[in-house]
């Protein structure tokens, strides 16, 4: 005895619901942050890479934060040009204040201090000293925020970079733990 038409139209629409299912499953999948972090080329792109000579006190900069793609933890960085031993980046007293703003309110703010050797890297330009991490969107900024640093006490021991040290923040999130690399600096 052969399928009567309501049980094919059964058929199909069961298919297609699982079809359905399927595509929205590998959406999600394609489009969650593990994923992206794991096999996106872009993903850990620099949002900002800004001039910042951190050897002057006084010296500051304000880095607009509303272009960025991923909702997620970033870094800040201090950079200097080249591949360094990590044991050959100097660390010194030096300090920054940061401020998080948003249409004229100040949502964030502090002084901070490198905190030490493991919150040091490279990349394939740049030896870096990570300051600090936190989150896009940041809470409670509608239209986007603003990030202002500046040095409180100049990093002397980066003197020989001066002209060269730059500010990079890109994301800071390590999709083999699910969470920020660097958490311990989250603000």
């Amino acid at each position: 005895m052969s399928p009567g038409l309501p049980e094919i139209r059964m058929k199909r629409a069961l298919a297609i619901v699982i079809l359905a299912g399927i595509l929205f499953g590998a959406y999600r999948i394609y489009n969650s942050l593990q994923f992206q972090a794991a096999f996106s080329s872009d993903f850990y792109a620099n949002i900002a890479d800004l001039p910042f000579d951190v050897t002057g006190k006084g010296v500051s900069i304000t880095i607009p934060l509303r272009e960025y793609r991923y909702r997620t933890c970033y870094d800040v960085a201090i950079a200097v040009p080249g591949w360094l031993a990590l044991d050959d980046l100097p660390l010194d007293k030096g300090r920054i204040r940061y401020r998080f703003t948003s249409d004229g309110r100040t949502l964030a703010q502090g002084v901070i201090a490198p905190k030490g050797r493991e919150h040091q890297g490279q990349n394939k330009d740049y030896s870096l000293i990570i300051l600090f991490v936190f989150d896009l969107p940041f809470p409670e900024a509608k239209n986007g925020v603003d990030l202002t640093l500046e040095v409180v006490s100049p990093f002397d021991s980066l003197r020989k970079y001066m002209g060269r040290i730059r500010c990079l923040i890109n994301p800071d999130y390590t999709f083999k733990f699910d969470r920020c690399y660097h958490e311990t600096l989250h603000i």
